[in-house]
């Protein structure tokens, strides 16, 4: 058996490195567990420009002072800046601060966890042991880890992207297209999805077509095929193509459950914002508050302490209440028709700029939250509002949705 460290991190993601470098920043000692740590990220990770931390600035790739948002009823400009980060450099700068610290890396999975009072021990698949303090599961939603408040299928964001080299693309340089989901065909109206397009430098385009949440998923081929037809409208199926992505996202994953004697992190605690699927912004805004949180329980009250304090930073009441609230929001997305789809994001896109950065953020308290809901129902056409009730009371969440309109009206 190695020897004791403080934090033991599942897994090599962002949210994993995110949040052991954190600690290894603290002056924790950190094993991280992953069959191959140092595997280079692929996909393209955005967010909001408000929302990228200080220290990551400098790694941002590409900048867009304003968004579209396209439906079949009309299109929006959205005056707020949206950035890509420099996958390469932000891997590397997780990599940088945890070589600066005292850390062991195991190229290996974790096959089973051994709590132990003071110290959990991680057994790998190579039949090696590694005793930690406090073990941070970060090797995402599939873990076998992590007891959640319910066992719900998750619904699942799926995308399927291409970069290409195509200097005339016909996009503007200026503006990024957040969704269009103005379907390229008739046949493409159900289910729905939509467009999403990163004009890049030097003549690059990055375009993928996206299901925003489906139970179960939108298949690859259906989005691959829709992405081609778009290509050969937008005059662009003849462009090189650089590299392809695809993902799948699990999304309305349970929450951790209480008395947990480990610390999830990342899609693993279900950080995945369940109405819109976002979770870089979340990661990236927690890593370090739930590192300390943990750091400060095992200096001051040892492993017991350690675990209360980073479960609590990870979810307090209020964010769970809010994550609820997405819930019965991710559950009537997942339902709606190609025309309900559009409406609603129609009148989405409506709310004030404050309303939409807070909603799509998840940063809002739960009254705020049930105010900009109500704003939103109460925009909504008759069709769409009646699906949104239908939902509830399908769901069972009824209860939750009168009170989430009753606090709006307060």
């Amino acid at each position: 058996m190695t020897d004791l460290h403080d934090i033991g991190v599942l897994g090599s993601g962002p949210a994993a490195l995110a949040v052991a470098s954190a600690c290894a920043r603290r002056g924790a000692s950190v094993t991280l567990v992953a069959p191959e740590p140092r595997s280079p990220w692929l996909p393209n990770y955005c967010l909001w420009a408000d929302e990228v931390p200080l220290e990551l600035q400098d790694l941002t790739e590409q900048f867009w002072p304003q968004i579209t948002a396209a439906t079949a009823l009309g299109s929006r400009t959205l005056d707020r800046q949206y950035v890509k980060l420099d996958t390469e450099a932000l891997q590397s700068h997780f990599w940088d601060a945890l070589g600066a610290g005292s850390v062991r890396v195991v190229p290996q999975s974790a096959i089973r966890l051994s709590h132990q009072p003071s110290s959990t021990i991680i057994a790998t698949d190579d039949g090696a042991e590694h005793q930690v303090q406090v073990v941070i599961d970060a090797s995402g939603a599939r873990t076998p880890f992590v007891r959640r408040v319910h066992s719900r299928p998750p619904a699942f964001q799926t995308a399927y992207g291409l970069l290409l080299d195509a200097p005339r693309h016909g996009f503007d340089p200026a503006r990024m297209v957040l969704m269009d989901f103005r379907p390229v065909s008739d046949a493409a109206k159900e289910p729905p999805s939509f467009l999403y397009v990163l004009p890049l430098s030097g003549g690059r385009v990055f375009v993928e077509e996206t299901s925003l949440a489906r139970r179960p998923a939108v298949s690859m081929d259906l989005l691959r095929a829709r992405l081609e037809a778009r290509l050969e409208s937008l005059g662009l199926a003849r462009a090189t193509r650089l590299a392809q992505e695809h993902c799948s996202i699990a999304m309305g994953l349970g929450l951790p459950a209480p008395g947990q004697s480990l610390v999830p992190f990342g899609a693993a605690a279900g950080m995945v914002h369940p109405a819109s699927g976002y979770l870089m912004s979340h990661i990236l805004r927690k890593a370090a508050p739930v590192a300390e949180s943990i750091l400060d329980g095992l200096d001051s009250g040892g492993v017991d302490a350690a675990l209360a304090a980073g479960n609590a930073a990870l979810w307090p009441r209020a964010h769970r209440r809010v994550w609820e609230i997405y819930g019965f929001g991710l559950e009537a997305l997942v339902g709606m028709s190609g025309s309900e789809t559009n409406r609603f994001f129609d009148s989405f896109f409506k709310l004030s700029p404050d309303d939409c950065a807070g909603f799509l953020g998840g940063r809002l308290s739960p009254s705020r939250l049930g105010g900009v809901m109500t704003k939103l129902f109460r925009g909504l056409p008759p069709s769409v509002r009646w699906h949104l009730v239908r939902t509830g009371l399908v769901g069972g969440v009824a209860p939750l949705a009168r009170s989430v309109l009753q606090q709006g009206v307060r």
